[in-house]
């Protein structure tokens, strides 16, 4: 389970009020919104790529350095005891700071080459490895900055089984 190392902390996320969220504990900066509340669509991990080099290249809310997140900086954001809905009107697992009715998953930057990449689910906490051209059902929520380690504990993420069937979506 993902813990606080220090219960005396600051409120853990803080909306900045530009379309940003800080995690304070674990320092890093997220889209408050994720690819799907911004397009209205879902996108491969390829699409994913193209938006991310759009948005740095337009200094999306005032910053030129998103990235996809891993998956241990996505497994952060999972929050069993917290629920927002997402575009099926079902529940995720984040704090109701980031907006509602997106994907409830995100890509993260851990990919086999190009044939799959790492997607991290928020309404089970789980993840695995889809193909990359797969679009059923997916989103990303860039990140900026580096995890602080020393004040987050880190867990192994649990693993769901690898969905590589073309077209096959996961839940």
């Amino acid at each position: 389970m993902n813990e606080l190392m220090d219960s005396n902390e600051p409120p853990r996320f803080i909306d900045n009020g530009d379309g940003t969220i800080t995690d304070t504990v674990t320092t890093l900066m997220w889209m408050k919104e994720d690819s799907f509340n911004i397009l209205k669509k879902f996108l491969s991990y390829g699409d994913a790529v193209k938006f991310l080099n759009k948005i740095n290249t337009e200094n999306y809310c005032g910053h030129g350095d998103w990235r996809f997140p891993d998956k241990h900086e996505a497994y952060s954001l999972f929050i069993k005891e917290s629920a927002i809905r997402d575009k099926y009107d079902m529940d995720i697992h984040i704090h109701p700071v980031f907006s509602e009715r997106g994907g409830f998953n995100t890509w993260t930057c851990h990919t086999r080459g190009k044939m799959t990449a790492y997607s991290f689910s928020f309404a089970s906490g789980t993840g695995g490895h889809k193909e990359w051209e797969d679009n059923i059902n997916d989103s990303v929520r860039f990140v900026r900055g580096v995890l602080d380690k020393s004040r987050y504990k880190i867990t192994p993420v649990p693993q769901a089984k690898d969905m590589i069937t073309k077209g096959g979506g996961w839940r």
